[in-house]
């Protein structure tokens, strides 16, 4: 099976300028040049023909620059994706120009841009194109932002980009990790990249996270609503009393709703409501005989409960001695000591002594069992027990809550009416209270409680559809996949110590990587522990060329295609010494490097020592040999170096822009963009 490559990458600028950059498919492309010659800006340009939120081309390509596009091929298959620059210190345009078909001829100009649409939409076309799978979008969710864990093409650029803030790093193992706000979109798409679920799965799912959100949130207020409604039950209930001794309103029932208590207080509140007796002393003692009776219950409750403890702790105690007892008498089972001889094994003769010994043991053995399961059988209804005992502590607590604050209030009613002249002064002075409390509850806690059921039903039913033991399975044998191929990729590539004769375990659920060391210590090795940027850069291109294995295996929906920023970064720090090209093994011939250039940042850098040589040629032919073998599988090299006797090398050189050249990305005699 083909898989898609870049066939180029194309800049347009102002009055007609043109810049393409022709790509084989299939094979390995280098792009070698100085330093601010543009070459990691390719990145950044497929990087924002895939969609990016932000254009990163660098301030002398947006100067300069009015659109960039890429052209994708797939065998017969060909995509262009384009999008206008924007200038600097402006935020990309809303829209992408998105054409497939066959054929299909690279525009030169803003104008002759076709499929149009907005960047969300076109972004989903690609994916379309490279075979992600389109998944229903929920109620809440908006299409025109990219959901969490919604797999789409921005997901597997950390597949496709080796990037210089990855190259050697020890921290970041793939490129957007190191970015909070892309990190966790990459990490929750993982599993359907790697292969482990499939778009129903996927999008069931997200939907499973998505519900059981939602009832968390929706739980969570109705626990706070009843909550609320205990307060609002217990300061209606206080009022209402004060109703009651004013003789306007009969007792409410006791297990009245919030509803029917607030409609008994507006109609004690009302003007046209009549009282039916005078408060009078004898109510305040009913209420305190009722306290002291619930007091009275709710201590005989906790005695209840806190024997309830004991009686719990000691069967624990009991079962776990009858326990340790048993496991010792099991020894007779073991040694068969229950099947002892009635003869002397000496002189033979008649004895029942061994017997009778063995008897007893398993007597004690079977009452030790029946202990175990009495004290199994009886554990459980003291849990029941206890459970109700809490229950009913809790609603005498609410009770005498009620009755203290009952008391407190005709207490104060008796004290007050002593201060009115009459019993119409207690009743206005009453239905001014009532009134701004009606007038300061909160109409939301007197709708009826929200039904959960059918949340929790299709919780049940994605639970069910989602097995979770076979997506575990499958993930761990996507990891143990990728882990073999990159561990045969880094055999293959030249490190030092700790890393020879290592082996790679990829793990997705971080994602990291961990490094087993060869040898009798096998030790169990981070990143960090690598202690060399060349460890670091074989771990990196190993996993790339492990995940693209398996990609092209399991046919996932990621392009064949490996962008790989500067190989030689371990080897060729910063040097002050430039070069036209590097200078190889028996490369009599190098020329002379101009005075300007030298005094300037490196061009094309030399290798310093043969180590570095061949190493560096490695690399270079790990590249070669894993393309070779593999189908579909591009590599684009972005590279410092050149090496001029290598002619493979010279041969996948589509671009080569040194100082000395003045050659670059853009070129340098493209106008400035107006600012208008």
């Amino acid at each position: 099976m083909k898989r898609w490559n870049i066939a180029s990458v194309f800049f347009i600028g102002e009055e007609g300028a043109f810049r393409i950059i022709e790509l084989d498919a299939d094979r390995v492309n280098i792009i070698t040049g100085a330093s601010g010659t543009g070459k990691s800006a390719v990145i950044k340009a497929l990087d924002y023909c895939l969609g990016s939120s932000k254009c990163q081309l660098p301030v002398y390509v947006r100067r300069r620059c009015v659109a960039v596009g890429v052209k994708w091929v797939r065998g017969t298959e060909e995509m262009i994706s384009c999008r206008q620059v924007p200038l600097v210190g402006k935020a990309p345009n809303s829209y992408m120009y998105v054409t497939t078909g066959r054929n299909l001829k690279v525009p030169r100009s803003v104008e002759e841009f076709e499929g149009r649409g907005p960047v969300a939409v076109s972004k989903a076309r690609l994916g379309e194109s490279f075979g992600i799978e389109a998944m229903p979008i929920g109620d809440s969710e908006q299409p025109e932002r990219d959901s969490l864990d919604r797999p789409s093409i921005r997901q597997f650029t950390p597949y496709v980009f080796v990037t210089k803030e990855v190259i050697d790093s020890e921290t970041v193992l793939l490129h957007g990790l190191d970015d909070n706000r892309k990190a966790l979109p990459i990490i929750a798409t993982m599993p359907y990249f790697l292969g482990v679920v499939n778009g129903s799965t996927a999008a069931a799912e997200r939907r499973l996270r998505q519900a059981r959100r939602a009832l968390e949130i929706d739980a969570a207020r109705e626990e706070a609503r009843v909550a609320k409604d205990s307060l609002l039950k217990q300061r209606s209930r206080v009022l209402l009393g004060e109703a009651q001794q004013l003789g306007l309103v009969e007792r409410p029932p006791e297990g009245a709703d919030e509803a029917l208590l607030i409609g008994m207080l507006r109609r004690a509140a009302s003007p046209a409501a009549r009282p039916l007796q005078y408060p009078g002393a004898d109510q305040l003692d009913s209420l305190q005989e009722r306290r002291q009776a619930t007091l009275k219950e709710l201590n005989q409750t906790k005695r209840k409960l806190r024997a309830l403890a004991v009686a719990e702790q000691e069967s624990l105690d009991y079962e776990a001695a009858v326990s340790t007892q048993q496991q010792k008498l099991r020894i007779a089972e073991h040694l068969h000591l229950l099947d002892v001889p009635t003869k002397c094994p000496v002189c033979e003769s008649e004895t029942a002594a061994g017997a009778e010994v063995a008897v007893a043991m398993r007597r004690s053995l079977e009452t030790f069992r029946a202990e175990t399961s009495a004290v199994g059988r009886l554990r459980p209804l003291i849990g029941e027990a206890a459970e109700q005992l809490n229950k009913r502590v809790e609603e005498l607590s609410g009770l005498l809550r009620e009755l203290d604050a009952a008391v407190a209030s005709a207490l104060n009613q008796i004290a007050e009416a002593k201060q009115f002249a009459d019993l119409a002064q207690l009743q206005y002075f009453f239905r001014g209270k009532a009134t701004y409390f009606l007038e300061t509850i909160d109409d939301q806690l007197l709708k009826p409680a929200k039904d959960l059921t059918k949340q929790r039903d299709e919780i049940a039913e994605l639970e069910a559809k989602i097995d979770a033991d076979n997506r575990r399975i499958r993930m761990r044998r996507a990891e143990a996949a990728v882990s073999q191929y990159a561990s045969e990729a880094f055999s293959k590539l030249p490190k030092v110590e700790p890393c020879v004769d290592a082996e790679l375990i990829f793990s997705a659920r971080e994602p990291s990587i961990s490094v087993i060391e060869a040898g009798p210590e096998d030790a169990v090795l981070s990143m960090a522990d690598l202690g060399s940027d060349q460890n670091w850069l074989a771990v990196h291109v190993a996993l790339a060329f492990g995940l693209q294995k398996h990609f092209e295996k399991e046919r996932r929906p990621v392009p064949g295609v490996i962008v790989l920023d500067q190989l030689s970064r371990p080897y060729f720090p910063n040097q002050s010494k430039d070069a036209d090209e590097v200078e190889d093994e028996g490369d009599e011939d190098a020329g002379e490097v101009d005075s300007d250039i030298e005094e300037s940042r490196p061009d094309e850098i030399s290798i310093s020592n043969d180590e570095d040589y061949v190493a560096m040629r490695q690399h270079i032919d790990f590249l070669f040999k894993e393309v070779e073998a593999r189908s579909g599988l591009q590599v684009l090299l972005l590279e410092h170096a050149y090496f001029p006797s290598d002619p493979r090398y010279v041969a996948a050189t589509k671009e080569r822009w040194t100082k000395a050249s003045g050659k670059g990305l853009i070129p340098r005699d493209w106008k400035r963009r107006s600012t208008n």
